[in-house]
């Protein structure tokens, strides 16, 4: 006899109908349609838990659902009986009987056996179109455990109850798209210091699946041992690490007028591990006890090369094997000779995040968080290697600075840092009406005060393709502005984050509320540059020019995943490809 019951209630009372009928009691159910039972006796899932073996509806050959939020996932399992997986029993389901199965068919990844490594046209995962591209349930036949649950890895991430950090729910599993380091059973990417995700917004490539069990934690209270159980493990095995020798303050190099950076991080000698696992406030009283302080993020950029414009601390493009970035595991600080900066800084990016001493605040920006947040810099040794940069441009590069994580360390500074001020630079060129002269690159411009077609009061033209872009502004007698001019009016000469002065500031050039279209032109008029150019951050990804008939897009479009719209936030989509949100503003000049 089949039995699938929704309630503990409802079991109960027909276990006790089934004695009165039949004078024997009822025993535990057999295989639920669409389910695999996953035999375990570790806490708190005594005699194991059932899962779905596709991704919902569970269904061999039917796309699973997308784009959904944590309360999405909760209704529709709850009105199948069952309730979302904790992330603790979806680990357990994908990494195997022996816990080692790093991508669900085994420990060794191979490429394509699940729906991974996939690339997007339009260049960023804030804009795809995952109801087309995810694949159907059994879609990759080879992408299951040895026990029979498939697409754990890939093809859409998969909502779970819980997050290590506190908040309720994260992800798991990775999506369609994701980097192969990434996309992993280990959960090692739903605990890097910059991931953050807000559980009650719809995330595009957001699927889950479902499971049940008598004793496990029910969708409302799950096990804080479960919780702490997961985060001391971690912890405990990175700290385990941790080199036991003295600090070595003399390994330093000169950064500026009385401003010195440690060349390596702490405790600053070559061929010993980073020091990881402390809270901010451990890393910055650990610092002061050697008569030094944290970094800031803006010193930190700068040593790392962002003022030169590159990306990593050797140069522009990226070279696999220089810096420890993308591998299996943590490196001692020094064993790559190529990771050095200009100034002689090393491992700035790779090896394990850094601390730095700035805050971030996002209150308002993510539902749910008003924890006190700070800066992190640089990746660590299994970072994808578009994530371990000196100018972060993507995601969140901050973190609680009460959360101690596995690979998250830091360095220290000396002296007094000064930033760099912040100095607007109006051109002297004569303008049409409706455009702002700058001074950029030695040379007058005229660019546009607003998006494209630059009339204020007036939703921006989006849809545009490169072509597109380039045809607008030749039409209006402009032409397309160059991404070096495009990042020098938002940024400024004091390299602003955001197109005006000071810290970030919620709400002020796009919010959530008006995710699917873009703000009409000046209707934020404190989003602008102190010249007045506005609405370069939010509302619309803008095209600008990177070469002959190559493209960039700069400005984070309305969707928070680019990086809260940062001027450096960048998407490098198909020159053939449109968006809803791609447009492009104009410029006039040599």
């Amino acid at each position: 006899m089949t039995f699938v019951p929704k309630h503990r209630a409802v079991r109960a009372a027909c276990i006790s109908l089934a004695t009165l009928l039949c004078g024997c009691p009822l025993t535990a159910p057999a295989a639920p349609d669409g389910m695999v039972h996953i035999a375990t006796d570790a806490p708190p899932f005594k005699g194991g838990f059932w899962i779905d073996r596709y991704e919902y509806p569970d269904q061999v050959g039917v796309r699973p659902f997308v784009y959904t939020d944590l309360a999405t996932a909760k209704k529709s399992c709850a009105a199948a009986g069952k309730r979302v997986c904790t992330a603790a029993e979806w680990r357990r389901a994908c990494l195997g009987p022996d816990g080692t199965d790093t991508y669900g068919y085994g420990r060794t990844f191979q490429s394509r056996r699940c729906h991974t490594e996939d690339t997007l046209a339009s260049g960023h995962t804030s804009m795809m179109d995952a109801t087309a591209l995810v694949s159907t349930g059994g879609g990759y036949p080879g992408c299951a455990t040895p026990e029979g649950v498939y697409d754990l890895v890939g093809n859409a991430e998969e909502w779970v109850l819980d997050d290590w950090g506190g908040n309720a729910g994260s992800l798991e599993g990775g999506a369609w798209y994701t980097w192969t380091g990434y996309a992993t059973c280990d959960g090692n990417y739903s605990r890097e210091p910059d991931y953050r995700i807000d559980p009650t917004q719809p995330v595009f490539s957001a699927g889950f699946r479902c499971c049940w069990s008598e004793d496990a934690p029910d969708d409302e209270h799950v096990s804080r041992e479960q919780l702490e159980a997961d985060a001391t493990a971690r912890l405990a095995s990175a700290r385990s690490q941790n080199p036991t020798i003295p600090y070595d303050p003399t390994a330093e190099v000169q950064t500026g007028p009385g401003t010195w950076m440690d060349v390596y991080e702490y405790p600053n000698v070559p061929g010993q591990y980073p020091t990881v696992g402390v809270t901010w406030a451990d890393a910055g009283a650990m610092c002061a006890a050697a008569g030094k302080r944290l970094c800031t993020s803006d010193e930190w950029d700068e040593a790392c090369g962002s003022s030169m414009g590159r990306r990593f601390p050797y140069g522009d493009e990226y070279v696999p094997g220089a810096c420890p970035v993308a591998e299996a595991a943590r490196s001692v600080s020094g064993s790559h000779f190529a990771c050095l900066s200009v100034g002689g800084e090393r491992d700035l990016t790779g090896g394990v995040w850094e601390w730095t001493s700035s805050a971030f605040e996002t209150t308002g920006a993510i539902a749910g968080v008003s924890r006190t947040r700070r800066e992190v810099r640089g990746g660590s040794s299994w970072s994808d290697p578009s994530k371990a940069v000196c100018i972060p441009s993507e995601g969140y590069p901050e973190t609680p600075e009460d959360q101690a994580l596995p690979d998250l360390g830091f360095r220290c500074c000396r002296g007094e840092y000064a930033p760099k001020p912040v100095v607007a630079h109006p051109g002297r060129r004569k303008c049409p009406e409706g455009m702002i002269s700058m001074a950029t690159g030695g040379r007058d411009i005229c660019i546009d005060t607003f998006e494209f077609p630059n009339k204020a009061a007036e939703r921006p033209t989006g849809g545009l393709t490169y072509g597109d872009a380039v045809a607008a502004c030749a039409g209006a007698g402009k032409r397309i502005c160059t991404e070096e001019e495009w990042l020098s009016v938002c940024t400024g000469q004091g390299d602003r984050r955001w197109p005006y002065p000071g810290t970030y500031v919620p709400g002020r050039c796009t919010d959530r509320a008006g995710h699917g279209s873009a703000r009409i032109s000046g209707a934020s008029p404190e989003c602008q540059t102190p010249e007045g150019v506005l609405d370069l951050s939010g509302g619309l990804w803008e095209w600008s020019s990177n070469g002959p008939d190559a493209g960039v897009l700069h400005g984070g479009g309305w969707d928070f995943s680019a990086g809260l719209g940062q001027c450096r936030s960048t998407a490098h989509a198909s020159v053939d490809h449109r968006e809803p949100d791609f447009g492009v503003r104009c410029c006039i000049g040599p």
